[in-house]
């Protein structure tokens, strides 16, 4: 599935630094009119996700685009069903290692547990 055009702005700006991306160098990199570009501004400025700044770019008027930092909190509940929380082997446990995520019985019990649970009560839809 494309990507929209909030989330390609949103990528770009990730990837930009703190100091953000002028509104005219975003419409270039993007390949996109100032219309649609405004408009799609204007969303995530609303929801909190960037901050338009005015800023002089050789006499011209334009905007400065910041993404801005969101803290995400995290419900300790979100992550407690995960077997790794309690289990034994954690110090030992890593990428490469003999006891590894990708190699876990017991995590990918508990990753299907919390899959059907989720489904049944229908928070996701199956992907199947």
């Amino acid at each position: 599935m494309p990507e929209s055009l909030e989330e390609r702005i949103l990528s770009l700006l990730q990837n930009s630094g703190d100091d953000g991306v002028l509104q005219s160098t975003l419409s270039k990199s993007l390949g996109v009119d100032g219309k649609a570009l405004s408009r799609s501004l204007s969303k995530l400025e609303k929801r909190g996700m960037i901050k338009r700044e005015p800023y002089q770019d050789g006499g011209k008027r334009t905007y400065r685009i910041v993404l801005l930092k969101r803290s995400q909190k995290v419900d300790l509940s979100d992550v407690l069903w995960v077997s790794c929380t309690v289990c034994p082997d954690l110090e030992r446990c890593g990428r490469g290692q003999p006891i590894s995520p990708e190699t876990c019985e017991k995590l990918t019990a508990a990753i299907k547990l919390e899959y059907q649970r989720l489904f049944s009560s229908g928070a996701v839809k199956d992907a199947r």
